[in-house]
C-alpha cells in the first residue's frame, strides 16, 4: 500500500507546529521535535484512519483530521511527558525523551567494551609533548589537547575514541615524507610529532579496534528499535487483519510470482558458479589425462584424488553465494512481515548479469533496501547462520565429488573402449580419450549445473526466510505453498496449504522438513530435488 501523498497544506500546517512548539520547548532536548517526526506520525495517523475505520470516532470527516489530531497528541506527549489515553509512536519521540523506546536499546551499549587506553598510547603522547616542547613544531592545538588527554586519563569515553580514530586515516600520508623515520634528515618531521601526539600507532590500533566493535553494537541497537518501530506500524492494524493479510488465493499468487522472480535469478547466478567450477575442474581433468598414460595403473585414482582435492576448493565461492542468497530472503521475509513504508515488499526487477563480488556483497533484493530500515544485521555477520551453511556445504561438496567421480569413470571406460577398437596407441590413444572425456563431461554439466543449482538454491532461499520470520519476533504459523502449473509431484500437492506452528515439522509418508527443500532430516531427493515451493508465513494471534 502506497504512502499517501501530504499535501502542501498538511506540510506548512507541520512546519508551523514544529515551529511554535520549538518555540517555548526546544532548548530542552527532551522535548524538541521535527518536522519529519511530525509528518512520520501523520503519515501513521493516515494509515491508521485507512486500514481501522471502526476505531475512527463518529465527529471524524476525513484521513487528514484524524491524523492531525494524532499529531497533537503526540505533542502534547512530547511537552508533558505522559499520553491523555493508550501510548502510541513511542520510537518517534526524541531519543532523551523518557517515554523514548530508543533509550533501553542505547543504555550500556557498550558495557563489555575496555575503554582502558594502553600503555603504547601514552608513551607516544609523552614523545609527542617532549618533541613538541623541545622543536617548537608539529601538531595543532588540537593535536596537543589529545594527547594530555591521553596521558592524563587511565580511560577513554566513546566519543573521544572515535574522535582519535579519525585523525589516523587522514594523515597516513605523513609516514611516506622524510623524516618520519630515525635516522632521516629532519627526524622527527612535523608529522611524525603529529602522529605521536594522537597515541602512535599504539592509539591507532586501539581506537580502530574499539571503533569497528562500537559499530558492531550500533547496528544491533539499531536493528532492535527498527523491529519496535516496525512492530509498532503494524500494530496500528487490528488482529483481523493481521491475521489474514496473506491468505487469499490472489494474495498468495503474488507472493508465489514474487518468490519466483527473485529466486529465478540466484537460480541463474549459481547455475552459472557450478558451471564455471565444473568446467574448470573438467579442463583439470583434461590435463592429467594429458599428462599421464591413460592405460597405467593407477590413473584413476590419480583423477579421483584431483576431483577430491579441486571440489574443496569450490568451498569459499559457494559459502558466499549461499550466504548472500539466504540473506537476500531473509530480508525479503521482514519486509513482508513487517511493512515499513509500504503494505508489499518491494518490486523485486529482473537484473542483468552482474559480477560476482556484486553477487555476495549485494544479492539482488539487499541492494534495493536502506539496512537501517531493517530490524536484522546481514547474514554475513550472523555466526548461526554461517554455521548452518557451512554445514551444508560441507555436506554437499563429498557429493558433489563422489558424481563427478563416477561420472568421470564411465565416460573414460568408454572412451578408452573406443580408442582400443579403433587401434589407437600411445600418443594419439591418449588424445582420444582425453578429448572424448572432455567432450562428454561438458554436455553434462550445464544440465548438471541447472540440478544443483535449482535445489540448492530454492533450500537456502526457504532457510534465509525462516531466519527472515524468527527475526521479527512475531508470533506465527508456517504454509507450505507449491507451484501451481500442473508439474508439482503428487508429495508436494499433498503438502500445499499445510498450515503448521512455526517450530513444527512438516511430514510427508514418514520424512519430516522444516522448510521446502530440507533435507537435513533425512527426506529423500525426490521430496528435494528441483523443488519450487516456499513458506508463506501468517501472523498469530496472542
Amino acid at each position: 500500500m502506497e504512502q499517501k501523498q501530504i499535501s502542501d497544506r498538511v506540510k506548512e500546517a507541520l512546519k508551523k507546529k514544529v515551529q511554535e512548539h520549538n518555540e517555548k520547548y526546544g532548548n530542552d532536548a527532551r522535548r524538541k521535535v521535527t518536522v519529519g517526526m511530525l509528518t512520520q506520525v501523520f503519515r501513521r495517523g493516515v494509515g491508521a484512519y485507512n486500514t481501522n475505520p471502526s476505531s475512527v470516532r463518529p465527529n471524524v470527516n476525513n484521513a487528514d483530521q484524524w491524523a492531525m489530531g494524532r499529531v497533537n497528541a503526540f505533542l502534547y506527549a512530547v511537552r508533558n511527558f505522559r499520553f491523555r489515553s493508550g501510548k502510541f509512536d513511542l520510537d518517534l519521540l526524541p531519543s532523551s525523551h523518557p517515554m523514548s523506546s530508543k533509550k533501553e536499546y542505547t543504555k550500556g551499549l557498550y558495557d563489555d567494551l575496555d575503554f582502558t587506553i594502553p600503555k603504547g598510547a601514552k608513551e607516544e603522547a609523552k614523545r609527542g609533548l617532549e618533541w613538541r616542547k623541545e622543536y617548537g613544531r608539529g601538531g595543532t592545538s588540537v593535536g596537543l589537547n589529545s594527547a594530555r588527554y591521553i596521558l592524563n586519563n587511565t580511560k577513554a569515553g566513546p566519543e573521544k575514541v572515535r574522535h582519535i580514530a579519525k585523525y589516523f586515516p587522514r594523515h597516513e600520508s605523513d609516514k611516506r615524507s622524510e623524516g618520519y623515520r630515525p635516522g632521516e634528515k629532519g627526524y622527527p618531521s612535523n608529522g611524525r610529532i603529529a602522529w605521536a601526539l594522537w597515541g602512535g600507532n599504539a592509539g591507532r590500533d586501539w581506537s580502530n579496534k574499539l571503533v569497528r566493535a562500537m559499530n558492531k553494537r550500533d547496528e544491533k541497537a539499531q536493528s532492535a528499535f527498527e523491529l519496535i518501530k516496525r512492530r509498532n506500524i503494524l500494530r496500528e492494524n487490528d488482529w483481523e487483519y493481521r491475521t489474514k493479510r496473506f491468505r487469499n488465493e490472489e494474495t498468495k499468487d503474488i507472493l508465489y510470482k514474487e518468490h519466483d522472480k527473485l529466486l529465478t535469478q540466484w537460480e541463474k547466478a549459481i547455475k552459472e558458479l557450478y558451471f564455471d567450477l565444473l568446467q574448470t575442474q573438467d579442463l583439470k581433468i583434461f590435463n592429467l589425462l594429458k599428462q599421464y598414460q591413460v592405460t597405467q595403473v593407477g590413473v584413476n585414482g590419480i583423477i579421483n584424488s584431483a576431483i577430491d582435492e579441486n571440489t574443496k576448493l569450490w568451498s569459499a565461492d559457494v559459502f558466499d553465494y549461499y550466504v548472500s542468497l539466504a540473506n537476500d530472503f531473509a530480508f525479503y521475509q521482514i519486509d513482508l512481515l513487517l511493512p515499513n513504508k509500504k503494505e508489499m515488499p518491494y518490486s523485486i526487477p529482473y537484473k542483468t548479469k552482474e559480477t560476482r563480488k556484486q553477487i555476495i556483497e549485494q544479492g539482488f533484493f539487499y541492494r534495493l533496501v536502506s539496512l537501517e530500515d531493517f530490524p536484522i544485521q546481514k547474514l554475513s555477520d550472523n555466526a548461526e547462520v554461517k554455521a548452518i551453511i557451512a554445514s551444508l556445504v560441507d555436506d554437499l561438496l563429498p557429493k558433489l565429488a563422489n558424481t563427478s567421480k563416477n561420472r568421470f569413470q564411465k565416460q573414460f571406460a568408454k572412451a578408452l573402449e573406443e580408442a582400443i577398437e579403433f587401434g589407437y596407441t600411445g600418443t594419439r590413444l591418449n588424445n582420444y580419450v582425453a578429448n572424448e572425456v572432455k567432450k562428454n563431461l561438458a554436455k553434462l554439466n550445464l544440465t548438471r549445473a541447472l540440478t544443483i543449482s535449482n535445489t540448492e538454491s530454492n533450500k537456502i532461499a526457504n532457510l534465509g526466510r525462516q531466519v527472515g520470520a524468527k527475526s521479527t519476533n512475531l508470533v506465527y504459523t508456517k504454509e507450505w505453498i507449491s507451484q501451481r502449473d500442473g508439474k508439482v509431484r503428487d508429495a508436494h500437492i499433498s503438502l500445499d496449504g499445510t498450515e503448521i506452528n512455526e517450530n513444527d515439522l512438516f511430514e510427508y509418508n514418514g520424512y519430516k522438513l522444516d522448510y521446502p527443500g530440507d533435507s537435513s532430516l533425512g527426506a529423500t531427493p525426490d521430496l528435494t530435488v528441483n523443488c519450487r515451493c516456499f513458506l508463506n508465513y501468517h501472523e498469530k494471534r496472542i
